[in-house]
């Protein structure tokens, strides 16, 4: 049944956004070399890799070379993405991460929260998460040097009278994993089902005398340290009642919403906690005493409600901070990493680092730094918008990239752009940051901006347009003296249309583009309920006037199963070498929606072509951008997100013949979902000469390669030495083309 789980999932990522299977041509994946980006006078090494908002990174050896690597899970929603950073250096202390999206597809879709920790003690690294009902185990393995993982239980215990029962974890909560009772073996400790006490679910692996890559959970205590939470910052100690309620007594209720993280803090031999919840954005800490006074039960004797290091500085976490214990900085010395649990709170400072400059035995953590990565990566808070246009006029495209906001104190989001200069040369393609603060948009205390650039009112120089979060759509007159200098921007005027103020509805995204080919540049937008709205340019110079057509432009609004709203993005005009312009549209559930009969003059009906575009999936608020930005006459597509951050796409390959026509039944690849070796068959009229055949990851390395006469008819490949993923097979002769997605599942 699981198996059968496993293909039905991987076989539905394969053909649910395949509206029209010719279209659905795998031409982009991660740009392997993109441009460097440079901020602050420092090079951004992890610049395309998307921004960070909840982040929780584990420390794990990922290509098994003997160095710890670094996987971190940004949570949205329930689900989120797991981005994984490579460490090139063996220099103790002085870590260099790159980011290796290959490695990635690896993991299995994680829910809530992510641990890795070694529960069979074999060397190598496992996978806790939130699972079915609490805690959910995949065992690791290494592959061709990857990191893999394969299920192996979801944690439960026998309750008498009612059978086996999850190890309970409330929904939002995070539980520690950790052994407690120093026998080597893995044990589980979270709040209860009314957040007031410390379940603690002993792995009775050692006491039953099971192997050591069991999990036997048992349900131990139902509140360890005898501790109980209400809703004051400080805990109640010394519990009196403590074991002898029964699971499930009801008590006064304080929150779901708890985090836990065990380790050893005074090196006294027993388990001390550093403790996050929902109403307080400090953590607590809090000492055990079992060992030091001798007590037969692990026993909190002290807490301190505002922890904040040998430094004093306290990490501030907007709500429900989470702490991990790792090695970041590689020096074989455990820190202290706090991050925020919650989404929608803090999205830029949201890695505070507090260094052990003691042991792993005893530490001493000092605050660094509450923007360890972020200042190594592109992020813009949240929902990063990226726009491409020549601002200096050197003739290469800058970078502009607006945003919904950064988080505020007072629980807002503050916008601002940023603009990215393109500082290429012939040799090396490359942005910088010239200002984080684009025409100053901060002091409007706006929340949402989108930019777009065009001739609104026929004079032939570019002027822009500003979308705001309230509907609203600004424009910025170029009063400078030609197209070929840098803009000179006038005051800004609210547009109008015919009924008055324009307003899209909230989060209005405008991009300029003649629709009606009559000359004038007129405005398409999109905004939060997942409307195309098209706006008709019936004015001349100096100001542009404007008269609503429809507010589903092609007969388009995306509505997603399983959101209220769908913050579309649009973005019209060329992404291939076939010459024709499409309309591409980034939504909430992060993947690319493309239609094409634009040029048609039909306004009414625009063809689907795909729900998913190139399989590309951010996960969260997708808003695409596509240009030649190498001028190599291959398209890169730069992607912004809801985690603040950017990832660039580049087509990798030619739409032919067979895929602008259809492509349907020309090429088989069977079987799909495959395990040990899949056969590529094509049909008369396909081959035109010798067949070239790739199996490329999603991330575009290719992992196989075959070159076939055209008199076959078919080939085969061997992929029992393939880790388990989506691949994309590419079939070539001459002209043709056809890419079909292939799972392999082991």
């Amino acid at each position: 049944m699981r198996s059968f789980l496993k293909i039905a999932l991987l076989s539905s990522v394969l053909v649910c956004s395949a509206d029209v299977f010719a279209q659905t041509t795998q031409i982009y994946l991660p740009n392997t070399t993109p441009p460097e980006v440079w901020a602050y006078g420092r090079l951004q090494p992890l610049a395309w890799s998307g921004g960070l908002n909840n982040p929780q990174i584990c420390m794990a050896d990922l290509n098994n070379d003997g160095i710890k690597d670094m996987a971190i899970y940004d949570r949205v929603g329930r689900f989120g993405s797991v981005k994984t950073f490579i460490n090139t250096s063996s220099i103790p202390g002085n870590p260099k991460y790159e980011y290796r999206p290959e490695y990635q597809i690896n993991f299995p879709l994680i829910a809530d929260y992510m641990k890795m920790e070694d529960y069979n003690r074999d060397g190598i690294p496992d996978l806790f998460h939130k699972g079915m009902g609490g805690v959910s185990v995949y065992k690791g393995y290494y592959q061709n040097n990857k990191l893999n993982f394969t299920f192996y239980r979801e944690l439960r215990y026998n309750l008498p009278g009612s059978g086996l029962v999850n190890c309970y974890v409330a929904p939002i909560d995070i539980p520690a994993i950790v052994d407690v009772d120093n026998d080597q073996d893995l044990d589980v400790l979270s709040y209860d089902v009314m957040g007031t006490r410390i379940s603690y679910f002993r792995n009775c692996e050692k006491e039953d005398g099971l192997p050591k890559d069991s999990m036997r959970m048992c349900y131990k205590s139902t509140c360890w340290g005898k501790t109980v939470q209400f809703y004051e910052r400080k805990l109640l100690l010394g519990d009196t009642t403590c074991d002898k309620f029964s699971f499930g007594t009801t008590c006064k209720t304080t929150h779901a919403g708890n985090t836990l993280l065990l380790l050893d803090y005074d090196g006294d031999g027993d388990m001390d906690a550093f403790n996050g919840n929902v109403s307080y954005s400090d953590i607590q800490f809090l000492k055990n005493g079992r060992v030091e006074y001798s007590y037969n039960k692990d026993t909190i004797i002290s807490q301190d409600t505002m922890w904040g290091g040998a430094n004093g500085k306290i990490a501030y976490m907007s709500m429900m901070p989470l702490a991990n214990y790792i090695d970041v900085d590689n020096d074989g010395k455990k820190d202290l990493i706090i991050s925020p649990r919650l989404d929608n709170t803090e999205n830029y400072k949201s890695i505070a680092y507090y260094k052990n400059n003691g042991t792993t035995a005893l530490p001493n953590f000092s605050y660094v730094s509450d923007t360890l990565f972020m200042q190594d990566m592109i992020d813009a808070g949240s929902a990063a918008i990226p726009v491409m246009y020549d601002y200096n006029k050197d003739g290469k495209l800058d970078m502009f990239i607006a945003n919904e906001g950064y988080y505020q104190a007072n629980g807002t989001l503050r916008a601002r752009i940023s603009y990215y200069e393109n500082t290429s040369t012939t040799s090396k393609q490359s942005f910088e940051l010239k200002n984080n603060d684009f025409m100053g948009f901060w002091a409007s205390n706006l929340r949402h901006l989108a930019l777009s650039f065009g001739d609104m009112n026929g004079d032939g120089i570019d002027d822009m347009l500003l979308g705001r979060g309230d509907g609203n759509i600004t424009f910025f007159r170029n009063t400078a003296a030609s197209n070929t200098v840098t803009p000179v921007y006038t005051t800004p005027m609210i547009l109008n249309d015919l009924s008055g103020t324009i307003d899209v509805g909230d989060y209005a995204t405008p991009f300029i583009y003649d629709v009606d080919k009559d000359g004038k540049n007129d405005i398409v937008s999109g905004n939060q309920a997942g409307n195309i709205i098209y706006y008709r340019n019936t004015g001349t110079t100096p100001v542009p006037v404007f008269n609503k057509i429809t507010d589903s432009l092609g007969g388009v609004r995306v509505v997603e199963e399983g959101s209220i709203y769908t913050y579309t993005v649009p973005f019209i005009g060329k992404i291939d070498n076939s010459n024709k312009d499409y309309l591409l549209i980034g939504t909430q559930g992060g993947t690319i929606y493309r239609y094409d009969s634009v040029v048609s003059g039909n306004i009414t009906k625009y063809n689907r072509l795909d729900s998913n575009y190139c399989y590309i999936n951010i996960h969260q608020r997708s808003a695409p951008y596509v240009a030649d930005i190498d001028g190599d006459g291959k398209k890169e597509m730069m992607i912004g997100g809801y985690a603040g951050g950017v990832v660039m796409f580049k087509q990798y390959f030619n739409v032919g013949i067979d895929n602008v026509a259809d492509t349907k039944n020309k090429v088989d690849v069977y079987p799909n979902p495959a395990n040990n070796q899949i056969t590529i068959a094509w049909k008369d009229g396909f081959a035109n000469g010798n067949v070239e055949i790739k199996l490329v990851s999603v991330t575009g390395q290719v992992v196989k390669q075959l070159t076939v006469a055209g008199t076959n008819t078919s080939a085969l490949i061997d992929v029992s030495n393939l880790s388990n993923g989506i691949y994309y097979c590419i079939v070539q002769s001459a002209g043709n083309q056809s890419v079909v997605p292939v799972s392999i599942i082991k």
